[in-house]
């Protein structure tokens, strides 16, 4: 089990959410990129704690890890504590590189955009505004991350950024699972 650390997470509503698409589209340097929807897997975030607690014990040789861990489509990984819980489960649709096989790409919910001027941060802040995203790091006056809902909701929105006239490049962060041989 290869897992995911990223952290600031907005949380994700899963009774509003539609069924993702069997296949995702976004355009990552001039590069167009095509992902196909891993039925079989779905991802989940741990909190580093619950990582590190006693309740790994339990799972046998499951490696655990804080961040996205892959798991079986419907299975939680940590079954009697979903019940416990009041907090909402994070989880998330898996995509592969081709149909059905390749690397497993978790989107995490972190757009990086590229702005074709330097931006102010009042604008930055409007366009955050605008599409209901949080800023999470400007890394230059032209290339900022925002956080968004993980999975095939963040291209939604990269794709819809690409609209605005002030943005060169929009594309969802993927967290990538290496193919073992």
């Amino acid at each position: 089990m290869i897992c995911f650390a990223y952290s600031s997470l907005i949380l994700w509503d899963p009774l509003i959410a539609k069924e993702p698409p069997n296949q995702i589209t976004f355009t990552e340097g001039g590069v167009q990129k095509t992902f196909y929807r891993n039925s079989n897997l779905e991802a989940e975030f741990i909190e580093p704690s619950q990582a590190n607690s006693s309740q790994n014990k339990g799972l046998g040789n499951l490696k655990v890890k804080g961040g996205w861990n892959l798991r079986q489509a419907g299975k939680p990984i940590f079954a009697k504590q979903q019940a416990k819980s009041s907090v909402p489960t994070k989880v998330t649709e898996v995509y592969n590189t081709g149909a059905g096989y390749g690397p497993n790409i978790v989107l995490p919910g972190i757009i990086i955009v590229t702005f074709k001027n330097d931006q102010s941060n009042e604008s930055i802040s409007k366009l955050a505004q605008k599409y209901k995203i949080v800023i999470l790091q400007q890394f230059t006056p032209r290339i900022v991350s925002f956080q968004t809902e993980p999975g095939y909701l963040s291209v939604e929105i990269a794709n819809e950024l690409l609209s605005e006239g002030i943005v060169s490049e929009a594309y969802p962060d993927t967290a990538v699972e290496k193919v073992l041989k």
